[in-house]
């Protein structure tokens, strides 16, 4: 077998059907990023991006694209102004340790942040290429908040808590762009998983190209392209030891379960990643005004108007059992429905959370809520 593009003898082989050599492999991930980029023309000559690290595969792959993009002297030279941080909690000190590591060899300065900076109503920029102090305190509280929930709803969270950290640390940095290493794989599974937990309306800012939920600072997916087969073959061709890790931590959840799913689908039929994706990108939903914000993940309520969903349909069926209606008497049922806040699955919903917020915090320790949310 012989190279697509060139015709040398293939060391590559993608979806079981493509052939390429080493080199023109290379060239046609590089075109990818760039291209996802390109064609959504979103960064300014000299822009200053975050880029969120945490020592994977597609990690280690995003840090080797930018170091490769700004160091080219030609029209082709990435023009940012790359800020790095990692994410870290005390159980992963051997991801931080590569991390100070890795960007060292590229010759770059890194940002390391607690996960229990989240509790944190105000942060300071810590010091670089270090591993700062935790508070104690703080970082038990976080760890308590944590383990009081069960693991498919500690997973939602934690991916919502990241996403909070990229946004608040940019806006110290006064980066209004930032990029995370998600690909095609990952961006399955997540969608996958938002339909499962009851976020359905947030696919459009969860996995698509950008996510532009906070007014200021927008969150990029410039390797939503790639695939992880591309990535194994990327790190084998540049020799790149990046350590396993993933944001799913326990087999346990749902998210776990969904994601050994998609991976067993995809070995027998290589276009189910692919399709997956393309779905995501035809999800939406268009709404004439919104009615306010989530307080956890920043979703908008939106004032459509949908048939009625199960969450109602509960929520009425326990309404009307709470209020012990006699079937001899006529009850007046929309003064019972106007003082249902006690007696509904979620009454924060659609009021200060979304529906998958909800959730979340009905299965928290209450005494271990962020400030923020003290106040519900």
């Amino acid at each position: 077998m012989i190279c697509k593009k060139c015709d040398s003898p293939k060391t590559v082989v993608l979806r079981q059907k493509d052939f390429y050599c080493d080199e023109c492999f290379m060239i046609s991930t590089n075109h990818k990023f760039r291209a996802c980029l390109g064609k959504n023309k979103i960064l300014a000559p000299n822009e200053k991006v975050l880029i969120c690290l945490s020592g994977g595969v597609s990690s280690s792959v995003l840090l080797d694209l930018i170091q490769y993009g700004i160091s080219l002297e030609n029209t082709k030279k990435l023009r940012i102004v790359p800020f790095f941080i990692h994410i870290f909690d005390v159980e992963s000190k051997t991801a931080t340790d590569f991390i100070l590591e890795q960007c060292k060899k590229y010759n770059f300065n890194v940002y390391m942040v607690h996960l229990s900076d989240y509790l944190n109503t105000s942060c300071q920029l810590p010091e670089q290429n270090c591993i700062p102090e935790v508070n104690c305190d703080v970082a038990n509280q976080f760890h308590s908040m944590q383990n009081s929930m069960p693991p498919t709803a500690r997973n939602d969270l934690l991916l919502t808590i990241k996403r909070t950290l990229f946004i608040k640390y940019a806006k110290l940095l006064q980066c209004n762009i930032v990029f995370t290493a998600e690909t095609s794989n990952t961006l399955a599974i997540k969608l996958l998983c938002n339909l499962a937990v009851g976020r359905g309306s947030q696919v459009q800012n969860d996995i698509g190209f950008s996510d532009t939920r906070d007014e200021k600072v927008r969150i990029i997916r410039p390797m939503r392209d790639i695939s992880k087969e591309e990535l194994d073959y990327y790190i084998k061709i540049k020799q790149l030891y990046p350590i396993c890790n993933s944001s799913i931590n326990n087999t346990n959840s749902l998210q776990s379960v969904i994601a050994s799913f998609v991976f067993d689908l995809q070995e027998n039929f290589q276009s189910t990643i692919s399709t997956v994706c393309k779905t995501a990108d035809k999800i939406g939903v268009c709404a004439d005004r919104t009615l306010g914000k989530c307080l956890i993940c920043e979703s908008n309520f939106n004032d459509v108007n949908f048939k009625l969903s199960a969450l109602e349909a509960t929520s009425i069926s326990r309404t009307v059992s709470f209020a012990n209606i006699s079937s001899n008497h006529n009850t007046d049922l929309s003064n019972i429905f106007k003082n249902d806040s006690h007696t509904a699955v979620f009454p924060l919903v659609h009021k200060y959370l979304c529906y998958g917020c909800s959730r979340i915090h009905s299965e928290m320790k209450r005494s271990t809520l962020p400030p923020h949310l003290q106040i519900l």
